[in-house]
């Protein structure tokens, strides 16, 4: 519409233009040597337009001849491009469809022809780790980061996402370290050096930044929780690996907050206890129990050693006290049994052991009554229970603690809590007098 409007307007010069130079008097006169040549003004003013239109027209096919090489480079650019995106929307189809082989052939091919080719690589690197070629995939994310110097970011992360996947956590480690070394606030390198922390059992590398982590948001506040207090856990292993002075130290360096943490009072109650401070140990359980009710804290409490039985018995006496109103829960009443055995109060610890059986049949409480029946000569009823414990679990039968049962090492076998902290067992072995008193090495 705009061009037609152009032309009207043209063709209305030229009818003016006509109708002037009509009215007009005079000619032009044209003397070359011995030829004069005269025309009307109008005629001449035709001739001169039609002259400077020709120079255009051919100044215009020159032009066009001149620029064809560019034209025709320019188009076979264009195809090539059309070419290679419709090889990279058939590429990405096969992707989606599971077919990663032809994916990858097809996304590398039209990779070549492509001007932004990174998007082909790093699609043909997820596609070759779908296929299991690790070496390959690598290759193609290099490319990928050469293609496009300003993708190294994008390039490292998917790379660490690609080798946590497959399992290489040192690898994706050390592709997320290279990334928060330039970018210490970047969301999704946080998320995957969290789960190859705790992939690899690094808590140190972890420890720095849980606060970075808090700020930022970046995890559910029970995943947080559930971070700092395995931390802390790790933390105070390490440290009762070391001496009582270095448990102490990275104890009150917790926050008040993982000190009241019951697992993590736990954990340091299983340093101070492989340390050899038992009096330590046996003060904070106290201390806890009377503020809040803990069965894992009262399975630690029955397994503390002691020099002699009356100790046992008393610890008996205050467990007791801290069950009354846990009459419900078998870890309590297993825990209140093992108790009665270590003071040597039998009838006491079987009515313990028979009630946590009767609220739960859990094999190790089962295995810990057959042998006490077993010691008080009812062998029926023990190899009845140890029957059970056996269709449960399909493991063999252990020593009770606090009762002669001999095992490779000449040591009687102590049966474990039900607990999941890697502290040690109390090891007890039994007396000459086969009384089943516990010994502390």
């Amino acid at each position: 519409m705009r061009r037609l409007f152009i032309y009207l307007l043209i063709l209305a010069g030229a009818v003016l233009t006509a109708l002037y130079f009509n009215q007009q008097e005079g000619y032009v006169m044209l003397s070359i040597g011995p030829w004069r040549l005269e025309m009307s003004l109008l005629f001449s003013a035709v001739v001169l337009g039609l002259l400077v239109l020709l120079l255009y027209l051919a100044l215009a096919a020159l032009g066009r001849l001149w620029s064809m090489p560019r034209r025709l480079r320019s188009w076979q650019g264009q195809r090539r491009q059309e070419s290679a995106r419709t090889e990279l929307t058939s590429g990405l189809l096969r992707f989606a469809e599971g077919d990663y082989d032809t994916a990858e052939q097809q996304l590398v091919h039209s990779a070549r022809r492509s001007e932004a080719p990174l998007v082909n690589y790093l699609t043909a690197a997820i596609a070759a780790q779908r296929r299991g070629a690790r070496e390959v995939r690598d290759g193609y994310l290099t490319t990928a980061e050469k293609s496009g110097p300003d993708a190294n970011l994008a390039v490292r992360l998917l790379q660490a996402q690609l080798q946590a996947e497959s399992g290489q956590w040192e690898e994706a480690q050390a592709s997320v370290s290279a990334v928060l070394d330039k970018e210490p606030k970047h969301r999704r390198a946080l998320e995957l050096m969290v789960g190859c922390c705790r992939a690899l059992g690094d808590w140190e590398r972890l420890e720095p930044l849980l606060p970075r982590i808090e700020r930022q948001g970046i995890l559910p506040k029970n995943e947080l929780t559930e971070l700092n207090r395995w931390v802390a856990r790790e933390r105070l292993a390490q440290a009762a690996g070391e001496d009582t002075q270095a448990l102490q130290e990275a104890w009150r360096e917790l926050s008040r907050g993982l000190r009241k943490d019951p697992d993590v009072i736990c954990s340091y109650v299983d340093g101070l206890t492989t340390l050899g401070e038992v009096q330590s140990a046996v003060e904070l359980i106290q201390k806890q129990l009377h503020k809040e009710w803990n069965p894992d804290l009262l399975q630690r409490y029955a397994r503390l050693p002691a020099d002699d039985i009356d100790t046992y018995a008393a610890r008996l006496e205050k467990a007791e006290g801290w069950i009354e109103a846990h009459r419900d829960d078998p870890k309590a009443l297993y825990a209140a049994g093992v108790l009665a055995l270590q003071a040597e109060q039998w009838e006491r610890g079987r009515d313990y052991l028979q009630a946590a059986v009767d609220q739960t049949a859990r094999p190790e409480y089962l295995r810990t009554l057959g042998a006490l029946q077993e010691h008080l000569g009812d062998y029926d009823g023990a190899r009845a229970t140890y029957r059970l414990a056996m269709d449960l679990s399909g493991a063999g039968s252990d020593a009770l603690p606090g009762l002669p049962g001999p095992t490779a090492s000449g040591r009687t076998a102590t049966p474990g809590l039900e607990d999941d902290s890697s502290a040690p067992p109390t090891d007890y072995a039994a007396d000459e007098d086969t009384e089943g008193r516990p010994r502390q090495d």
